[in-house]
């Protein structure tokens, strides 16, 4: 296997610059993270992964890579990554940490949710195994650009045979998208969103007095390398971080990356 990973085509790699500074090929992404975590305490022995992503196939590859690290992870996943688990799933997540000889508690929290970008840079196409033609990632953030486009009104109510695509439309309408978003920009508001209902959960849930916590956000990026059908590395997966930090002892410590390595940053709690 050769030490330089894959890359994506000129064209993808150009869409996903134009939204992320930074975008990491997935294995150099947790490569780097999880050795950043292991040196600040985080370690499959002391330590829960809570993993929050979209229930697509294609970003099962992200739990894995926690389940193999951390033992298996505690999985919240929703539509699109959307949190829906609510105070009740982070409180029984929380429950299953290991508990160190000092009493503390290690939790790391994951949320993401995903996109894809062609071959020739065309957002939200993606080729998948044994299908000859491109389909749709994330397949709900797609219905949602097709409803803006249709001008379909929106009346803000969640079905019951539709929760979380209701949840997931009902939270992104409320933020200002703008008259015409892309499937990237609705992607990123995607994040922001599971990023802030993490971080809510987090304040009602979690005792920074007797637990360090880690949190991680960012988009998954199906990213097109070759044409024509499905092959083995026709998709290359990327990362763009959009919030890294640990909270050791009630201190919060940024996590920057220069795309190697992450490192800690002290902030202010």
């Amino acid at each position: 296997m050769s030490s330089q990973p894959l890359q994506a085509s000129e064209a993808a790699l150009e869409t996903i610059s134009k939204y992320f500074p930074i975008a990491l090929v997935d294995t150099v992404f947790f490569g780097a993270l999880f050795n950043a975590l292991e040196a600040l305490g985080f370690k499959s022995d002391n330590s829960i992964a809570i993993v929050n992503t979209c229930r697509d196939e294609l970003a099962r590859p992200l739990s894995n890579s926690f389940d193999k690290t951390y033992g298996n992870s505690f999985n919240l996943s929703g539509i699109a990554g959307i949190l829906t688990a609510g105070t009740l799933g982070f409180n029984a997540a929380i429950s299953h940490s290991p508990v160190s000889e000092d009493g503390k508690e290690k939790y790391v929290f994951f949320g993401s949710t995903h996109v894809a970008v062609d071959e020739k840079g065309v957002e939200g196409l993606v080729l998948r195994e044994g299908r000859a033609k491109p389909s749709h990632a994330c397949g709900a953030i797609v219905a949602i650009k097709q409803e803006i486009d249709s001008n379909i009104q929106q009346d803000g109510v969640v079905h019951d045979d539709n929760v979380e695509y209701g949840i997931l439309k009902k939270k992104l309408f409320a933020k200002n998208l703008g008259a015409n978003p892309t499937i990237f920009e609705l992607t990123k508001a995607t994040c922001e969103i599971i990023t802030s209902d993490i971080e809510d959960h987090i304040s009602k849930t979690v005792d920074p007095k007797k637990s360090d916590y880690v949190v991680i956000t960012g988009v998954q990026i199906h990213a097109g390398r070759l044409g024509g059908s499905w092959i083995p590395d026709a998709v290359i997966d990327y990362i763009a971080p959009l919030t890294s930090y640990v909270v050791i002892g009630g201190e919060r410590h940024e996590l920057k990356t220069d795309g190697k390595s992450y490192f800690p940053e002290k902030t202010a709690a």
